[in-house]
């Protein structure tokens, strides 16, 4: 499919420290700053400690914030920068080292592959990534969370399919050895272990310059999924969102009792658990003109979203 034509599909994928893996929202910083922390992996090829983006060290912020977690009862051992990361999706070159040739991927396998599979997602097809984050702030040199700060769910990253490489089957290059999808479980878990890597330009409609993928580094409003003062799980979308006809809808929540409909949008009860949630841009061509938006804000381009 050339990159000149739109996706066929937009997936909202779930990534970084969750309720189940990672025990602790990932950071928004007083200045706006934020970052997606990598769930831990002793397979993986990097520590937190190799980490380091916009003078901030994710070794620091792991020990921190999980120590705070910790004397909140609310996980069972503290990370160390020593601890390994799963570092997926892969979108920041600066992040670490890299080999020559590096470009952002990101890796899927078992059964959240194969939903992926199912819905046909590939080459010319577009990844919106969100996790949960919360406020936090420096105090005598230690980040924490802000007391009171709500728990939220934001859009941080997106990565536009160029390439497709089934790591069963295909010849992988060199730069990739390094994604933790060539190492530990997730190398065994099954032959659908699939690495979805970026295309060189994103491609769509007023997003002439962009690349294929890219990390939101500075929150804003229009990123944040979760409807303000409602539980994280709450989300206030798009009007266009609400499933009108059949039982067309985002993936995983098909089920009309989670939706409701507001003058100017729509409220969805997301799911507890699940990763992948596809859309289908054949029965939402709206999804396009929000997607490029959200995108270039998270990017600090100019435009406004007239959806």
């Amino acid at each position: 499919m050339p990159i000149s034509e739109l996706p066929r599909r937009v997936v909202l994928s779930r990534k970084g420290f969750d309720g189940g893996t990672g025990f602790a929202p990932s950071p928004i910083l007083s200045d706006g700053t934020m970052f997606s922390l990598p769930i831990p992996d002793r397979a993986g090829t990097v520590s937190y400690g190799d980490l380091f983006f916009g003078g901030h060290s994710f070794g620091k912020l792991v020990i921190d914030l999980k120590t705070k977690r910790l004397a909140e009862g609310k996980v069972k051992r503290p990370l160390t920068a020593h601890d390994r990361a799963h570092l997926d999706p892969d979108l920041i070159c600066a992040l670490r080292n890299r080999k020559s040739g590096w470009r952002p991927a990101y890796g899927q396998c078992g059964k959240d592959a194969t939903i992926l599979r199912q819905h046909q997602v590939g080459k010319g097809d577009l990844f919106l990534f969100f996790g949960w984050f919360r406020q936090c702030e420096l105090v005598e040199e230690a980040y924490r969370y802000i007391v009171g700060a709500p728990d939220i769910h934001v859009i941080f990253g997106y990565l536009r399919v160029g390439e497709v490489m089934r790591l069963s089957f295909d010849p992988v290059p060199d730069w990739a050895f390094d994604h933790p999808h060539l190492h530990g479980t997730a190398r065994k878990a099954d032959t659908g272990n699939t690495l979805f890597v970026a295309s060189d330009i994103l491609g769509l409609p007023n997003s002439d310059g962009l690349p294929g993928a890219g990390a939101f580094t500075r929150f804003t409003q229009q990123l944040q999924l979760t409807d303000p003062g409602k539980i994280r799980s709450c989300w206030r979308l798009p009007k266009w969102f609400y499933p009108v006809s059949g039982t067309s809808s985002l993936s995983s929540h098909e089920k009309r009792d989670r939706w409701r409909i507001e003058e100017n949008s729509c409220l969805l009860q997301s799911v507890a658990r699940g990763q992948e949630f596809v859309l289908d841009v054949a029965r939402f061509p709206e999804v396009i003109t929000w997607a490029a938006y959200l995108i270039r804000d998270g990017l600090n381009v100019s435009g406004k979203y007239r959806g």
